[in-house]
């Protein structure tokens, strides 16, 4: 009976000796931990915003970086996390960062409050934080909170086209506009055309300071002096592409 209690202890032993190993290799077991979770800091908490100046740096964050506590080395990912002011971050815009922080462009950030369904030109406030992790099954640690101040533009921008139908006037209310709703040089836009009021120009602004004419062959230039046309009196699509200095009519 003594050498049987003996095997049987013998082998409970070895059994539990084989569980803690094997949970202390399971990943699933990590009992590890961001330790400091990292200080955030901006360069302006009331960056400015324009379509004008959109590759330009609205806000610079800094980090002070996070460790992590564990038996075990660990990277830290670190996440910068955006929501509405109140919003208690649900459903956050992130933007990955480095352990020194982050840089957003004016657009970078435009494109963020708008992701946000912020209104274009109303003032708001957002918050930011930043998200320091090791693992997906490990719990993430969160700096301090920044509010920023923010008013998002509208990322459309427009080409204005004067023409004999109007009397020749860019800054006039009546004057015919073309869209690009993403603002990446490709614009469109419908206009009618009266009989005998057919020749036109597009001016980048609602002015005369500069306007594109017709270079031939479907071309347009800053330089060229000939007015463009269309064909006969209507409604007309026009498309123009700025990067390529092409532009088409199309009548409805």
């Amino acid at each position: 009976m003594k050498r049987i209690l003996t095997t049987v202890t013998a082998l409970c032993s070895v059994l539990l000796l084989v569980l803690i190993t094997s949970c202390k290799k399971d990943g699933t077991q990590t009992t590890g931990a961001v330790g400091n979770s990292g200080t955030l800091a901006a360069s302006t908490t009331t960056p400015a915003l324009s379509l004008a100046n959109g590759s330009n740096t609205a806000v610079i964050f800094n980090v002070s970086a996070a460790t992590p506590v564990t038996g075990y080395q660990a990277t830290v990912t670190y996440t910068l996390q955006i929501g509405k002011k109140g919003s208690n971050f649900i459903v956050p815009q992130e933007v990955s960062a480095a352990a020194t922080g982050a840089t957003l462009t004016q657009n970078a950030l435009n494109d963020i409050l708008h992701n946000l369904k912020l209104v274009d030109g109303v003032s708001t406030q957002v918050e930011v934080r930043l998200k320091s992790a090791i693992a997906p099954n490990v719990d993430a640690a969160y700096s301090n909170v920044i509010t920023l101040t923010v008013t998002p533009y509208s990322k459309t921008s427009y080409l204005y086209v004067p023409g004999a139908y109007q009397d020749w006037k860019p800054d006039a209310v009546d004057v015919g506009v073309l869209a690009s709703p993403t603002s990446n040089n490709v614009y469109d836009g419908k206009i009618t055309f009266p009989a005998g009021k057919l020749e036109f120009k597009i001016t980048p602004q609602a002015n005369w300071n500069a306007a594109y004419g017709n270079a031939g062959g479907g071309k347009i230039s800053l330089s060229a002096g000939d007015n463009l046309s269309v064909p006969s009196a209507g409604t007309y699509v026009i498309h123009v592409d700025v990067s390529a200095l092409t532009y088409t009519i199309t009548k409805q």
